[in-house]
């Protein structure tokens, strides 16, 4: 068994209460001491001139809590650090081992605000271990890891309070031995939309080429690229001039299709529609979400009366302005068969570009989304989404940028909120901290996020540092920011080397598929980095809770939605070795993908057969910028999952599993036994003695839906269990 397991299963079947023993006790703040009305094992402080009020919350909390610990900080004391919560748990250590700490956070009164983890022994000198966690005001799971120098025997967990003004919220508090990765398929989180691209402005490029080369091309990026989304241009002159003076009359006739179709006489034409057909037809398993985004409305709605360079549309023209978008929905359909599922009228409103563009400000745009909302309705198109804001960055501490401010400022508005279906962003800041991601998913009040356009543009490599950019925003906007869906700038383009450019000028590429000017095809990794999600994870896929450990590690994990799949990605920019990660039970098989800066290691598979299933844990070692994805075929009718080994392995029968009420086992002989239950942090929730028996039924609707353990004592030894409590 699995070192960590048998360390934690040791303590939790004889001693779990007793000081000096890992987890930590009453790691979910459950247990309440009356006298006190604390939690148990748990002490607040504030010395020194620290002020703060302390309480248990029961609102608002995680899946399968009931209370958490509560600290409003009024001051700091002297040193800033006089307001904590601390462990009175004193526990062992052993040097040269390693443990991670994990929690649950959150805050209110500011955006983010942190805390300060500090694991401490009073009987080791220099023990002091310290790490600083930036708090979001979403639930977020933290992990710190590190390895201890010296034994010791009196270790505290402390967490201090950095910040004045703010309400701390903490629960779900462990140390757990070693670095290990597990999941709780039982907590779900958002359901995935999809992946895919744009073809804007490369159209033309591409059906430039040689017939048998942009087939290729197209292959690669539509058929061995399992995408199932597609983003295009509403061009801007499919009404320049006005049609006529009527907003709810449409003359067809004076709509210019020429950039979709495929005229190779005319300069203007775009092969739009056949580009689009073309990968409809190649594509693996369809298009589920095709997309027309408008950079600008055409240049006599505007106010600045060119297409170009800013501007916006001209007040009391969204009537004509949404009959432009619907003749473009309408047209798509009628003339080339193409079904547009999503609108959105804006492209980067917040920023300024001397190309086709609109600076809209929010106010302005929520009059044209309410517009727009009520013509698809009256128009009989209710089934095509509106996508809104599409802002060139996240998060901004300007508030005329980012779609965070323009969301928050839009939807003061409710008719809005009912207007707008998917909220929509690109991610082209530098960096984006999990607390912009985290303050994307409070603004957008539950809807969809989706990233609607992402690169590296102009990058002049090939290599895994370049496609971290866009691991990185996958993993972190999933994990943080509700992510639902995530979108490349472009499946194609054209790369061009520095010398082949003018001094000054742009090269490089951001696509998934590229060519240069030998014609030779080039996947660079960011191509084989998106085939981890765009391959692996399908629509209708949920997250799933994942327990990691430190910093350096991002993981991500999926379920299929018959529970049939489970899918764990792996990335770290370091190297990473000796850590553990979970075993799904009822796994019958698993597939491990890389991609790597290796030439060899291309979405590639590593062989599996030296793994044994039947562990809790497969050991790991990953390189630095490695992607990893571990695809685990789950059998769903297995009804029971034992962590004992030999004959009882198979003759102990615990069903149903998962399981709403009432748990039934069946044991091969008749003994007295201890029954506990934990939860999978190591907190007991149940315990009780029954006489000799084969056959038991524990009624456990008074526990939340989740992943636990069920422990077995007799005379003769301890058997574990893993099942699943469902709603």
């Amino acid at each position: 068994m699995n070192k960590i397991l048998s360390v934690l299963y040791f303590f939790w079947a004889f001693n779990l209460n007793a000081q000096n023993q890992l987890p930590i006790a009453n790691g979910s703040f459950e247990e309440i001491d009356v006298e006190t009305n604390t939690f148990t094992y748990w002490s607040n402080i504030q010395i020194n001139g620290g002020q703060a009020n302390y309480s248990i919350e029961t609102e608002n909390l995680i899946s399968g809590s009931t209370k958490a610990q509560k600290s409003e900080i009024i001051s700091l004391g002297t040193n800033g650090w006089h307001v904590k919560t601390q462990s009175d748990y004193l526990f062992q250590v052993q040097a040269g081992e390693t443990y991670t700490v994990r929690f649950w956070a959150k805050v209110s009164g500011s955006n983010s605000a942190t805390m300060k983890v500090v694991f401490q022994a009073s009987d080791a000198p220099g023990s002091y271990q310290g790490n600083d966690k930036t708090i979001t005001q979403q639930w977020q799971q933290y992990t710190h890891s590190f390895t201890v120098s010296d034994n010791a025997d009196l270790n505290k967990l402390n967490f201090w309070y950095m910040e004045s003004g703010v309400t701390y919220y903490l629960d779900e508090v462990e140390v757990v031995i070693g670095n290990s990765i597990t999941f709780n398929q039982s907590i779900t989180y958002q359901t995935v939309d999809g992946f895919g691209a744009g073809i804007k402005r490369r159209t033309e490029h591409l059906y430039a080429l040689d017939n048998s080369l942009r087939n290729q091309i197209e292959n690669l990026a539509f058929s061995d690229l399992e995408a199932n989304m597609i983003r295009f241009f509403v061009y801007h002159d499919l009404e320049d001039p006005n049609d006529n003076n009527n907003p709810f009359i449409l003359n067809n006739s004076a709509l210019d299709w020429t950039r979709y179709d495929s005229d190779p006489s005319s300069y203007r034409t775009r092969y739009v529609a056949e580009a689009l057909n073309n990968a409809f037809n190649l594509s693996t398993n369809g298009f589920n979400h095709v997309i027309g985004n408008c950079n600008s409305a055409p240049a006599w709605l505007k106010t600045n009366g060119s297409h170009n360079n800013g501007g916006t549309l001209i007040s009391g023209q969204e009537d004509e302005y949404s009959e432009f978008l619907i003749a473009f929905l309408n047209g798509m359909q009628s003339r080339y068969g193409i079904n547009v599922t999503a609108i959105s009228p804006t492209n980067e409103p917040d920023y300024q570009v001397s190309y086709e563009s609109m600076n809209t400000t929010p106010s302005q745009l929520a009059s044209i989304l309410i517009n727009l909302d009520n013509r698809l309705n009256t128009e009989n198109l209710s089934n095509v989404a509106i996508i809104s804001p599409e802002n060139f960055r996240v998060n901004s501490n300007n508030t005329n940028t980012s779609a965070v401010n323009y969301i928050n400022s839009m939807f003061n508005n409710s008719n809005v909120i009912n207007a707008t279906d998917i909220v929509a962003t690109h991610t082209y800041q530098s960096s984006i901290s999990s607390t912009d991601w985290s303050l994307l998913k409070s603004a957008s009040l539950q809807k969809p996020i989706w990233v609607t356009e992402a690169g590296n543009l102009h990058s002049p490599d090939f290599n895994m540092a370049d496609a971290s950019y866009h691991i990185e925003r996958i993993m972190d906007g999933f994990n943080y920011g509700g992510l639902t869906a995530y979108m490349f700038h472009l499946f194609y383009e054209q790369h061009e080397y520095e010398n082949e450019v003018n001094p000054g000028e742009n090269y490089g590429s951001s696509a998934l598929v590229l060519w240069d000017s030998n014609l030779d095809i080039i996947l660079p990794k960011r191509y084989y980095a998106f085939k981890h999600f765009a391959n692996l994870i399908k629509i209708g896929y949920k997250r799933i809770h994942v327990n990691s450990f430190g910093s350096d590690l991002k993981t991500l994990a999926f379920k299929s939605p018959d529970d049939s799949k489970i899918v764990v990605q792996l990335f770290s920019e370091n190297s990473l070795s000796d850590f553990d990660l979970e075993v799904p039970f009822g796994t019958t098989s698993v597939e491990h993908y890389v991609t790597s800066n290796s030439g060899n290691e291309n979405f590639s598979i590593i062989s599996t057969e030296n793994l044994d299933l039947q562990e809790n844990f497969i050991s790991m070692n990953i390189n630095a910028l490695s992607m990893h994805s571990m695809v685990f075929s789950i059998d769903t009718s297995l009804s029971s999952s034992s962590e004992f080994t030999h004959e009882d392995k198979i003759s102990t029968i615990l069903f149903p599993n998962p399981v709403k009420s009432m748990l039934e086992l069946h044991f091969p002989k008749s003994q007295n036994r201890e029954i506990s239950i934990y939860q999978y942090n190591g907190s007991r929730v149940y315990k009780d003695i029954y006489p000799s028996s084969k056959n038991l039924s524990i009624d456990l609707s008074f526990l939340p839906a989740g992943l636990y353990i069920l422990e077995s004592l007799t005379n003769q030894g301890q058997k574990t269990f893993k099942f699943i409590i469902e709603n």
